[in-house]
């Protein structure tokens, strides 16, 4: 007889395609345990700030295209070097920490916030960072915005 406890590439495709343990078998167990399901918004504010991470790396490259100026040194060496190294870094740094949150996501950050408010707050952010970035390409390089989307994957290569 197998131990069921043992892990396998099988028992981990099972359990990834019909995830058991959405609650914690104790009270109070919520602060303690990692889940290996998740309520559907945490994945919108996932995927809603990896996909505003590759925006702004796109609205930033057509910024710098238009004459702008990079002030992070590590992302304008990067830019400098290849912009699809800086695309890359900047999405996996993003995914990196999207997917660090995702598992705490029921924990308190310093047993005050929750996590889920963190990443509501981050995907706030990058709304507002959207907002300024296509602002400051609508008023200070208005040519950038009138050329069409099809000019703004120039800078990519």
């Amino acid at each position: 007889m197998t131990d069921r406890r043992s892990h396998s590439f099988r028992s981990f495709c099972y359990g990834s395609l019909r995830p058991r343990r959405r609650l914690g078998r104790r009270d109070g167990d919520e602060h303690r345990i990692f889940l290996d399901w998740h309520e559907p918004r945490v994945l919108y504010l996932s995927l809603a700030i990896l996909l505003m991470s590759g925006l702004d790396a796109l609205l930033t490259l057509n910024i710098l295209n238009a004459g702008g100026e990079e002030l992070n040194g590590i992302m304008d060496w990067l830019i400098k070097t290849d912009p699809a190294w800086f695309v890359m870094a900047k999405l996996a740094i993003t995914g990196l920490g999207v997917t660090l949150l995702v598992v705490a996501v029921n924990r308190h950050f310093f047993g005050v916030v929750r996590v889920i408010r963190i990443m509501e707050i981050i995907c706030f952010g990058y709304v507002a960072l959207m907002v300024w970035e296509i602002s400051l390409l609508g008023y200070m390089f208005p040519s950038v915005l009138r050329a069409g989307l099809t000019s703004w994957f120039g800078p990519l290569g």
